[in-house]
């Protein structure tokens, strides 16, 4: 196995990588490169689409319910609190987006053929990246499910 220890990888560690791994990276790095780009268009519609939806729920419903709730002083803790962790995982979902879109763009500028190690280096880190978003798209699905049974159950206390 090859072991890669650039200067240029401090910043995703050292990465092992078999000299299988890297040939076939070389003979199939104009299709990686492709496959990389759809997915980087792809990616970047699913966060518009996604950003935009999160940005509508909480500004649209999630916030003015529970100031609505607190002006008529019927606070519910449970609501503001899952507003605060929904408010929070919205901008992790942000600020994790671009640092992987940030280290997609660079894999996707790497030449394969020229830099198979440092590209699968690269790969490495920006699935990681990917990872979190994913984990950041779970959390707020399931902070957007808790607030919708907790609505339901607001609304049966106040009937």
């Amino acid at each position: 196995m090859l072991f890669c220890q650039y200067f240029d990888l401090a910043s995703v560690g050292a990465v092992e990588i078999s000299e299988s791994q890297e040939i076939a990276i070389i003979a199939k790095c104009n299709a990686i490169r492709e496959d990389l780009k759809v997915l980087q268009h792809n990616d970047s519609r699913a966060r518009v689409y996604l950003g935009r939806y999160y940005e509508t729920i909480l500004t649209k419903y999630i916030t003015p319910l529970n100031v609505r709730l607190v002006e008529n002083t019927l606070p519910n803790s449970s609501l503001l609190t899952n507003q605060t962790d929904f408010t929070t995982t919205r901008a992790n979902f942000v600020n994790d987006y671009i640092e992987y879109q940030k280290s997609l763009e660079e894999l996707v500028s790497i030449d394969c053929k020229a830099e198979p190690i440092r590209f699968y280096a690269k790969l490495v880190d920006t699935r990681e990246k990917r990872k979190k978003v994913a984990k950041d798209v779970t959390k707020a699905r399931k902070l957007l499910s808790e607030h919708y049974n907790l609505v339901l159950a607001e609304k049966k206390e106040l009937k």
